[in-house]
């Protein structure tokens, strides 16, 4: 696992609490599979057949309030659900490792027992990524739109990581002995002193890491409206290495490219994918680009209902 996921725990760390309640619609509590869980919905007024239920995806070990901005503009318009996954917020323990599948068959299962029927416009930041690419490989035909929010980088494969510090100019051998202990004795710090709700997530991304993120992407993307918005402000948050013998900008700046060049290729095959690049943004672009991210989501249902449309014609 090498920085561009790093950097991902890192900003989990930062914003691990979230924000408070949101001060609007409605918060209630779902049993699963005998446990609670917080879930939140609005705009119900709006429900129509015809119309995707927009759904929200959160980041590693963060809370639905994180989307509070984006919820109260997208719901005047939309029916909105969003959730705490287990361990988080007021949702219970589940004891069930939070592995894609899970948590999607969780999602599907509260979705429709509140009657909110697909089709569904999944939105994520971060490592909630992971979850909606799975939800579109497990249920394709259920999917109105993916709106992907700097996700984890789930295009990545095998080799990927190491591209930015040849790029640079490091050696295998340099990048090899630079990340074997290190990163080892991250993961140590981080299991002992994070909540059980956070390691769990982080033992999942290590998993999803190393198969190169096989249970995300087992079928192809289904040919719906898919935006990827891509943070471009260089990261403050604090980087443990210290000094080393390359420039961290320009590292970050090549990672940037090369994992942009990845997604925009995901997108190329489809008719309606997108691209956003916030040059100035930090990772939480719902915050630092709101008008982005609720654009995004517009633009992603008027296309949806260009598909619709374009099928009934041909009926």
């Amino acid at each position: 696992m090498r920085d561009s996921i790093k950097r991902v725990l890192l900003s989990a760390i930062v914003m691990i609490l979230g924000m408070g309640s949101i001060g609007f619609g409605q918060k209630e509590f779902i049993d699963v599979n005998g446990k609670k869980i917080e879930i939140f919905i609005a705009g119900l007024e709006n429900k129509r057949k015809d119309k995707p239920v927009i759904v929200f995806e959160n980041g590693m070990a963060s809370k639905y309030g994180n989307w509070e901005t984006v919820i109260a503009e997208v719901s005047k318009t939309f029916a909105i659900f969003a959730y705490n996954r287990p361990r988080i917020g007021e949702s219970e323990n589940d004891s069930i490792p939070p592995a894609t599948k899970h948590i999607v068959e969780n999602l599907r299962k509260m979705l429709l027992e509140k009657g909110l029927k697909p089709p569904y416009l999944l939105v994520s930041h971060s490592f909630g990524g992971a979850y909606i690419r799975s939800f579109a490989s497990y249920y394709p035909d259920e999917i109105a739109g993916l709106v992907f929010v700097d996700p984890v980088d789930f295009t990545k494969k095998k080799g990927d990581g190491d591209l930015p510090y040849l790029e640079i100019g490091l050696t295998q051998h340099q990048i090899d002995s630079m990340f074997a202990e290190p990163y080892d004795k991250f993961k140590e710090k981080l299991y002992a002193e994070m909540p059980n709700f956070y390691a769990e997530e982080v033992k999942i991304l290590s998993e999803l890491t190393a198969t190169e993120f096989k249970e995300c992407d087992s079928s192809p993307l289904p040919d719906v409206p898919v935006h990827f918005i891509m943070a471009g402000g260089y990261p403050t948050t604090p980087d443990d290495r210290g000094e080393t013998i390359f420039d961290k900008k320009k590292l970050f700046r090549i990672d940037q490219r090369l994992k942009m060049n990845r997604w925009i290729a995901l997108l190329e095959p489809l008719k309606y994918g997108k691209f956003f690049y916030c040059s100035n943004s930090g990772h939480f672009v719902m915050k630092d680009e709101l008008e982005t991210v609720v654009s995004s989501i517009k633009l992603a249902l008027i296309d949806y209902d260009r598909i619709q449309n374009g099928k009934t014609i041909k009926e």
